[in-house]
């Protein structure tokens, strides 16, 4: 089969499946679930077992033979976020791996958010023009939600609440041996989830209303959206028919009336209460269905890699998820702007120094955005306050693994030197240890350059010599404070790239 075939595997809590893609096109050549629910105790902290992992090894063989079938040889398979949780989760992939030849990759909730939007951006007919104003994506995982912001086609906001379907049909579960009205307690324990995760929403958005964009409800999509479409307009006034109708009714009803399996039946209700409170918070205006998963943007996010879709830039939305954290913790706008830009303008003219790639172009100018997160909480050894906040931080579009990098990042932005500290962050491998130490030693001089928050310096220029890069900064102000912070600064750059940083001023008007 041609080499614009690509084969995805995602494995699940509640299932696994295989999406076989013309990335060219976009159609689907193949598309195959399996129903091994590998990790439906795990919101219980209950180990995987045994017999699950060989079911599911049985599956994902299964699903190798269909690729192989078709001659696909470019494939991946990852693990859901909320896999990754299990609490013997890395021995599971271990074994699975020995099993199958299948290393799972571990997705962030972060990365499954982001990917799903794109898979929306470039999918749903109506994506522009909902986002054009007020709009929400909202995303049912197993064990959590996701939410994107958007107001003029830019995100706003990507915060996630840890609370999910699945978490929620296990609440209703306990809660029909130990309560007399169950769903009526279930609805306590849902707003009060809700409504104290929702205050830390910025609070226009709070405020705005929303044309939403709901995706994972698997039974509203499976009773609403017609077949061979990807999407439905529903109304609220019809939503609040069907949640009703859910309620009142039994689960043979639920089977016949919804399409679902006996096993599936246990989710609905929880599912729909859950979404009956997040529509009201957000001040829905409509709720737009669409029948875009997981699967369908990490197939979409590879064509996009593969330049099958160049006109669609989304690291705006990872900077847009940046400036929101930034904006949270009262990062000062003008010295991250100045910071931001000369970071970039420094990263650019090194490239024959530090032979990083674009990604990491990225992660510099997230951590440029955030580098000052920690001074929310206290401006003395302000870096240590960001390196922890920002590892909890979770930005849309970025692995567990690129987090710590901007914790990392920003901790070593200061004075501090990461000397043998780096050590502690020795599982990322050398090379990410490396670019570390790369994006701290240039970070520390952009932010050098506005040491006093005063924006004194107007542009830099930057030449690089055999033993010195020789960093020129253009204003009619005095500088020896920031050339006192840049010689202090430089020390460490000097350790990295075996090069002496040298500062220099012009004047701009003579």
């Amino acid at each position: 089969m041609a080499d614009n075939y690509f084969g995805a595997i995602l494995v699940n809590v509640t299932s696994m499946e295989l999406s076989i893609v013309n990335l060219k096109t976009g159609q689907q050549a193949e598309h195959v679930l399996s129903t091994v629910a590998i990790g439906e105790n795990i919101y219980n902290h209950v180990d995987i077992d045994l017999q699950t992992v060989v079911d599911a090894a049985e599956a994902l063989r299964g699903f190798l033979q269909i690729i192989k079938d078709y001659g696909v040889t470019h494939y991946k398979a990852w693990g859901s976020q909320a896999l990754s949780s299990a609490p013997n989760a890395d021995f599971i992939r271990d074994q699975l791996y020995v099993r199958t030849g299948l290393r799972l990759h571990w997705l962030s909730l972060s990365e499954e958010s982001f990917v799903r939007n794109e898979a929306i951006a470039i999918h749903f007919a109506d994506y522009q023009r909902l986002t054009e104003k007020h709009a929400a994506i909202i995303g049912l995982n197993s064990g959590s939600t996701t939410f994107s912001f958007f107001d003029h086609h830019e995100l706003k906001a990507s915060p996630n609440m840890k609370l999910g379907p699945t978490r929620a049909k296990e609440v209703l579960q306990n809660l029909r041996t130990t309560a007399p009205n169950p769903v009526a307690v279930l609805d306590d324990y849902i707003n009060s989830k809700v409504d104290d995760f929702y205050r830390f929403i910025p609070e226009d958005l709070q405020q705005a209303t929303n044309q939403v964009i709901l995706i994972g409800a698997t039974p509203l999509n499976g009773f609403f959206i017609p077949k061979g479409q990807n999407s439905y307009t529903l109304s609220l006034e019809r939503f609040q028919q069907f949640a009703h109708e859910v309620t009142a009714a039994s689960d043979q009803y639920l089977m016949e009336h919804l399409q679902i399996s006996e096993e599936a039946i246990g989710l609905v209700l929880p599912e729909v209460r859950l979404i009956q409170k997040l529509l009201t918070v957000v001040h829905a205006e409509q709720v737009h269905l669409v029948n875009l998963n997981v699967l369908d943007g990490l197939t979409t996010n590879r064509a996009i890699a593969e330049g099958y879709y160049r006109k669609q830039d989304f690291n705006k939305q990872i900077l847009g998820a940046a400036y929101a954290v930034a904006q949270r913790y009262r990062v000062e706008p003008h010295h991250m702007a100045l910071v931001e830009k000369f970071a970039l303008h420094l990263f650019d003219q090194l490239k024959p120094l530090h032979h990083l790639k674009a990604r990491d172009r990225l992660l510099l100018h997230i951590a440029a955005i955030v580098h000052d997160s920690g001074g929310f909480i206290d401006t003395h050894q302000h870096y240590l306050h960001s390196d922890y906040v920002l590892q909890q931080s979770e930005i849309l579009g970025l692995s567990a693994e690129e987090t710590q990098i901007i914790a990392a990042v920003s901790r070593y932005h200061s004075a501090r030197t990461p000397g043998g500290e780096l050590d502690r962050f020795r599982q990322l491998g050398s090379s990410k240890r490396l670019a570390i130490a790369k994006l701290a030693a240039i970070l520390r001089l952009a932010d050098a350059l506005d040491d006093a928050h005063q924006q004194t310096v107007e542009r830099i220029s930057v030449s690089v010599r055999p033993t010195q890069v020789i960093i020129t900064a253009f204003s009619d102000d005095d500088l020896e404070l920031v050339h006192w912070a840049f010689m202090r600064k430089a020390e460490f750059f000097t350790d990295v790239f075996g090069l002496q940083p040298v500062f220099k001023q012009r004047r701009v008007h003579k």
